[in-house]
């Protein structure tokens, strides 16, 4: 291949890269979504398992807001409330960790959004008793972004 060809694929491939990196720091994917309801055949209300704070890292892998776990009709679902905020990046998803660390693979959702309201129905058969603390994690890059230490109801 001629030497001008394989210089143009290298700056396009690190031009794209640069920009799979660092837009997301400067794009904001706000999400709205409302708690899910009990079937029309269950009364009950959701009932609250644990919830958390969220908190930052550093300057870049910060972000605020409340995270609860809630049953509603036999599934759980974490809720990032209403205020949730993280600074955006690349390839964040929704994970867990214990004792202060995260948990590679228990990755449950990629994030929705990086503001707002946001519902994340656990696989049947996760067993949240193995994890006390939520993250928003990177996984191109494995760093954590925030964490919300959980506090269960007993």
């Amino acid at each position: 291949m001629p030497k001008k060809i394989i210089i143009t694929l290298v700056i396009i491939s690190v031009t794209a890269f640069a920009y799979w990196t660092i837009s997301p720091f400067f794009i904001n994917k706000t999400v709205e979504e409302k708690l899910p309801e009990s079937s029309a055949n269950n009364q009950s209300e959701p009932q609250k398992i644990a919830s958390g704070s969220f908190v930052g890292f550093d300057k870049i892998h910060d972000g605020k807001g409340q995270v609860t776990l809630y049953e509603i009709d036999g599934k759980k679902v974490l809720r990032f409330e209403e205020g949730f905020k993280v600074n955006n990046g690349p390839d964040l998803y929704v994970g867990f960790g214990l004792n202060g660390n995260y948990v590679k693979g228990s990755e449950v959702s990629k994030l929705k959004g990086n503001i707002g309201s946001q519902n994340y129905e656990l696989p049947v058969g996760f067993d949240i008793t193995k994890y006390n603390s939520v993250y928003v994690w990177c996984k191109a890059f494995s760093v954590p972004f925030i964490k919300a230490d959980l506090v269960f109801i007993k």
